[in-house]
């Protein structure tokens, strides 16, 4: 079963890697053969047929045919299910346009104090090109006049409505270390994104949908209400009501690739719970940790705060922040002796029932529906998934008085998780839980809660003291912390570019109070009446909260992060064998080798530049600009991209994750050209790591103070510096241009290395550009940032004619509200052959000045057949 699961997991892998889509015929073939190999070879060996031990060819000849079995099947599958999925999206030609829909909410909405996003099914023929699966936005609506934004309607789970919508096709940032939007909105089934309008017919309730889909939906809705009355930090009289957000404090984030306000769906991971205090009429806001609560009791991450996420991540403690495998192993192990006791006092009274059916049996399949009715409450996710499956499997074999091996239990979930959706193998999550799982076992330890359910039981021995129980259990979770440490460290650089330096300290603390008070009270007070939930997730908000404070503490420490550079095919070989040789239960004297072989992960520090070289990444930062210059010693940040929310800014979301991918641990300098949101917005969080940079700005110093950078110079025209043989200079502003804090005012950057220059404008205009060059301070660049995003009142003749540049970069948010770039501007570059490329179209750029005529397009180097590729460049005549 391993390898036919190894397979599989191979098969997958390989499929998602495609750049493009072969003819679902092909898939179909594929599909059955792998079928047909699997349950022939399967059922050959069920009914006896297998070979003897010495016959070991044709044993090996089996396996193989299995595997590719596996292989095909996996494969096929998962290519034959992508063609809907892709063929299910929204038409470029209807983009933008308001246009009337009639369909069903789906699932669990996210709620914000002035919004609500919410998946919805159209379910009556829809326009040409509208797919059948949107993701929408409803904000408040909110004119000048008022003071106070006019709150959506709640919508609720099943309910059908009839709605004018603007939509666009799904499309999400795209940069080295980034999140793949695109991929999580195909997985959904979403071929759109886009908000109601109020442009069309008004919108129409029409009535409610009952399926089982809409029933669990709902009772996790009608949960969260009833934990959000609860958790407020002064209860109002009653429940929440339609119309009313019990959400106190930040607003809905804009869409990506647009400032606040925008017309885009909030994003994932975003707090519907924020720390501001509501308007009188919204209500009490919600307790410091209620957000936390609520995920851990119904899968509802979306209620943690961004600032909570960020110290969960630092301290290496986020997996408990989310139903995990040992959750859901902790509730049935729970209800497992719960029901038990229930059944022995049923035996004492009416004990022939047990002769037909015994008690043990009935309490595993109790705990077993327990587990999976949690599963379902919270979500069904990856780890949800595995643990289910595991623990169905093994209350299966031992009810046929069978022993449950541990590869084959894990082999079968990972089967059968990658067969449900085959592109979880392409998340973090789903290689994280099973290596964590599977390095425990390997690792020899059972008396973690999650491999104790698998592990074989051992005959009775005689107890112990309770000081040495006490100290077997020390010892017995220390070293599965360690285990766990060790074996994620090669995958939490992959994925995430960095180490939670004091994860082990964190979860010594995290895990008894999560798992043992925190989850446990939450989750409980999902089965009883009020008052007494209340009680319970009060008590469990404000365990949360002491244990948030102390995790804060951590986090604040300089080196509770250690990040590098994302590691190669053979850094991450030698790694997983390092970890392996670490976990195995030897002594430390054949373990310690595997200390040398983590080393090159933990200090692998990218590829910089040479000498005299130069290397630009212009971010894919939605409306807004945000450019890294890095030389072979020293880094650069030019603008910070946009902020969308509270807590929510391109710094965060996009620039930190860029710096740590290129393995970026020391920021120089940062410059921020000028005081738009879309150019400060990710100044904040961008000084949080790093205060030691020094920050260049047009903003006066009592204003750019706020960001928290140590040093502070004004910029102005004349100011230069040399770093590792690159030169860099200021040319505007011009002294009397000083202190406008507008888009005259903006920094203007050019960079010379040996094999090339480029020019960084910020949001000058033409007016700004004629004085340039009327005062001769325009040099030649090969790569130019063009001026506003592309705006109309850029990219004079002046300009381009004396830069002259090979290629120029936009900076610009998908189907941003702005129009940019305009076409006019795009005709200028065009006729005079400057090749023109577009964070919008083709992610994040990468420039090097030792090839200056090559731009790298993030989209293109890394291609799925589920992302909007982009295009290249108009060809220069």
């Amino acid at each position: 079963m391993p390898t036919y699961a190894l397979a599989v997991l191979l098969g997958c892998a390989l499929q998602t890697a495609q750049a493009a889509l072969w003819p679902r015929p092909a898939y179909a073939a594929m599909l059955i053969a792998g079928l047909l190999a699997s349950l022939g070879t399967l059922l050959w060996h069920s009914r006896g047929n297998g070979l003897p031990r010495h016959a070991w060819p044709q044993r090996l000849a089996t396996q193989a045919l299995l595997a590719l079995g596996g292989f095909a099947l996996a494969f096929g599958l998962a290519g034959w299910r992508a063609h809907p999925l892709l063929a299910d999206r929204l038409s470029p030609d209807v983009e933008t346009q308001v246009l009337t829909v009639r369909g069903v909410v789906l699932g669990l909405p996210v709620l914000y104090p002035d919004a609500t996003r919410f998946i919805f099914e159209v379910t009556q023929p829809a326009p040409r090109g509208v797919p059948d699966r949107l993701s929408l936005s409803w904000y408040a609506q909110r004119s000048k006049s008022q003071q106070e934004a006019a709150l959506p309607p709640r919508v609720h789970p099943g309910q059908e409505w009839r709605l004018s919508v603007r939509l666009k096709q799904p499309h999400g940032l795209a940069n080295p270390g980034g999140n793949d939007t695109e991929l999580s909105l195909f997985r959904d089934g979403i071929g759109a994104t886009g908000t109601v309008s109020r442009m069309g017919p008004p919108p129409q309730l029409l009535g409610q949908r009952s399926t089982p889909a809409d029933w669990i939906a709902q009772l996790r809705n009608h949960l969260r209400q009833r934990m959000l009355h609860a958790l407020q930090a002064h209860p109002a009289a009653g429940p929440p009501q339609d119309g009313v957000s019990p959400l106190g404090g930040q607003r809905a984030p804009a869409s990506v690739g647009e400032t606040v306000p925008a017309t885009g769906p909030p994003q994932s991971g975003v707090s519907p719970l924020g720390g501001q205090r509501a308007p009188a009429s919204v209500g009490a806001p919600p307790l410091p940790a209620a957000g936390t609560i609520i995920a851990l009791a119904l899968g509802d991450q979306a209620a943690i705060s961004p600032a909570d996420w960020s110290t969960y991540r630092i301290t290496g403690v986020a997996h408990l922040m989310s139903i995990s495998g040992l959750h859901i192993t902790l509730l049935a192990w729970m209800a497992l002796h719960l029901a038990s006791w229930l059944l022995r006092q049923t035996a004492r009274l009416s004990r022939p029932w047990t002769l037909v059916v015994p008690a043990p049996t009935v309490a595993a399949w109790v705990a077993l529906l327990a587990a999976t009715a949690y599963a379902l409450i919270a979500g069904w996710g990856v780890p949800a998934q595995r643990t289910l499956l595991m623990l169905a499997v093994v209350l299966l074999l031992r009810q046929r008085g069978l022993r449950a091996d541990w590869r084959d239990v894990m082999a079968l979930a990972l089967v059968a998780v990658l067969l449900w959706d085959p592109w979880a193998v392409r998340q973090a999550g789903f290689w994280l839980s099973f290596v964590a799982v599977g390095m425990l076992f390997v690792a020899g330890e059972r008396r973690h809660p999650e491999t104790a359910a698998l592990a074989a039981p051992k005959a009775d021995a005689a107890a112990p003291g309770r000081l040495r129980r006490a100290w077997a259990a020390l010892r017995s979770a220390s070293h599965s912390q360690w285990v766990a440490t060790i074996a994620l460290l090669p995958l939490t650089l992959l994925f995430f570019q960095q180490i939670a330096v004091l994860s082990p300290l964190a979860n010594a603390l995290a895990i008894p109070v999560v798992t043992l008070a925190v989850a446990p009270l939450a989750v409980g007070g999902l089965l009883l009446p009020a008052p007494l939930d209340g009680w319970l997730w009060q008590l469990a908000a404000w365990l949360q909260q002491g244990l948030d404070i102390a995790l804060r503490q951590m986090a604040a420490w300089p080196l509770a992060q250690w990040h590098a550079a994302a590691p190669d095919a053979l850094t991450l070989a030698l790694a997983a064998l390092g970890a392996l040789t670490l976990a195995l239960p030897w002594t430390w004297r054949l373990r310690a080798p595997g200390l040398l072989l983590l080393l090159p992960l933990t200090s692998n520090p990218g590829t910089p530049p040479a000498p005299g070289e130069m290397e630009l990444w212009f971010a894919d930062v939605g409306q807004g600009m945000a450019v890294v210059v890095r030389t072979a010693r020293h880094t650069l940040l030019y603008d910070t991209g946009p902020q969308q929310a509270p807590g929510v800014d391109a710094g965060n979301r996009v620039l930190l994750p860029l710096l740590h991918s290129l393995g970026v641990r020391h920021l120089d300098r940062v410059v921020v050209s000028h005081d738009d949101s879309d150019h400060s917005g990710g100044a904040t969080a961008i000084a949080r790591p790093h205060p030691e940079a020094d920050l260049l700005t047009s903003i006066p110093a009592e204003t750019a103070a706020r960001f928290g950078f140590s040093r502070h110079q004004t910029c102005r025209a004349g100011q230069h510096w040399n770093w590792d043989g690159v030169e860099f200079r200021v040319i505007s502003p011009l002294p009397g241009d000083l202190p406008r804090n507008d888009n005259a005012a903006s920094c203007v950057l050019h960079v010379a290395a040996r094999g090339g220059a480029a020019l960084l404008t910020g949001d000058i205009d033409q007016a700004q550009e004629r004085a340039l060059h009327a005062a001769d301070t325009l040099p030649y660049a090969d790569v130019l940032m063009v001026p506003y995003h592309g705006s109309k009142t850029s990219s004079s003749d002046a300009l381009l004619d004396t830069v002259m540049p090979r290629a120029a970069v936009v900076q610009a948010g998908y189907r941003n509200a702005h129009g940019h770039p305009h076409p006019l501007v795009v005709e200028r570059y065009t006729a005079r052959g400057i090749a023109l490329w577009r964070t919008d179209l083709q992610g994040a750029l990468q420039w090097r000045d030792r090839a200056p005529d090559t731009v790298v397009a993030w989209r293109e180097a890394r291609p799925n057949y589920w992302k909007a590729n982009g295009r290249k460049p108009e060809p220069a005549p």
